[in-house]
């Protein structure tokens, strides 16, 4: 069985995600390796269809919307490495999963914890997908966590 050195948690700082982070921790701690705590921010989750493009200062209102949002994401992974500290952080953009992937081969992680889906509704529709894709995509093993009982 291969040593786990490093493992690299993929946060959406949904409820689930704080679950996967206890397993994440616990990984840490127990087999004393290193961990990294990513979060991605897809910009992709803001584009509108077309027509509102036309809109009268529907880009300038959607690109200070998102740059608003990229901070949000920053100063929620910088407090939540504080947090679990010890750890190292990294915010990513693009797509979620792609990112994820690609991220762990890049830095050599040897597992990924993350939660089987993030918030309700479409929102968990696409959480669930992103874990599925970790789960085909990346070169490392993936503990995925499932919600639990009585959370959504």
């Amino acid at each position: 069985m291969k040593d786990i050195k490093k493992t690299l948690f993929a946060t959406d700082f949904s409820d689930i995600s704080a679950t996967a982070q206890e397993h994440a921790v616990f990984l840490r701690d127990h087999l004393d390796c290193e961990l990294e705590v990513v979060h991605v921010f897809d910009p992709d989750t803001f584009n509108m269809p077309t027509p509102y493009y036309f809109m009268p200062g529907v880009e300038t209102w959607l690109d200070e919307h998102i740059a608003t949002m990229k901070e949000k994401g920053d100063t929620a992974l910088k407090d939540l490495i504080e947090k679990i500290a010890p750890c190292t952080g990294t915010f990513l953009e693009g797509k979620t999963g792609e990112s994820i992937c690609k991220h762990a081969l890049e830095t050599d992680c040897d597992m990924i914890v993350m939660g089987t889906h993030g918030h309700t509704g479409f929102n968990r529709l696409i959480m669930g997908s992103v874990a599925e894709y970790v789960v085909r995509h990346a070169h490392c093993s993936v503990l995925t966590i499932k919600p639990k009982q009585g959370d959504s």
